[in-house]
């Protein structure tokens, strides 16, 4: 993927109307033509990301060999049971990177996956959509 593609999707701001998993759903619709559809009646903002891992299971399942528009669930700091956030999987100059939307950033970014880390973020996987 090439930067100009992901560019119009970083610094979207952060809120609890359009939240991480709002942020996949959009990026999938825009980016990749993909239509998912998550409950409206779900959590919302920072506090919804323990409902995330569940209502994905809906919609993707798991892979070992994710490819551009996969879903990224992680950990956010302090997460010890069940991914709090989601992301998008998107390769940038032959390196893989997360798409995403965070409140701790008050917005989106893009982040090699070998960096992560050091923003107190972990993959707990790759998933692919139904």
């Amino acid at each position: 993927m090439l930067r100009t593609q992901i560019a119009p999707f970083e610094g979207m701001p952060y809120s609890d109307d359009f939240d991480c998993a709002d942020f996949v759903v959009h990026v999938q619709k825009e980016l990749f033509g993909r239509e998912v559809h998550l409950p409206g009646a779900r959590p919302r903002g920072k506090y919804a990301g323990e409902h995330l891992h569940t209502a994905s299971q809906a919609y993707a399942y798991p892979t070992d060999a994710p490819v551009e528009g996969d879903l990224a669930l992680m950990f956010d700091t302090g997460d010890a049971d069940i991914p709090t956030h989601a992301g998008v999987y998107v390769m940038l100059g032959g390196e893989p990177h997360v798409l995403h939307n965070a409140y701790r950033s008050g917005g989106s970014a893009t982040h090699p996956v070998r960096a992560l880390q050091k923003l107190g973020i972990t993959i707990e996987g790759y998933y692919k959509w139904f």
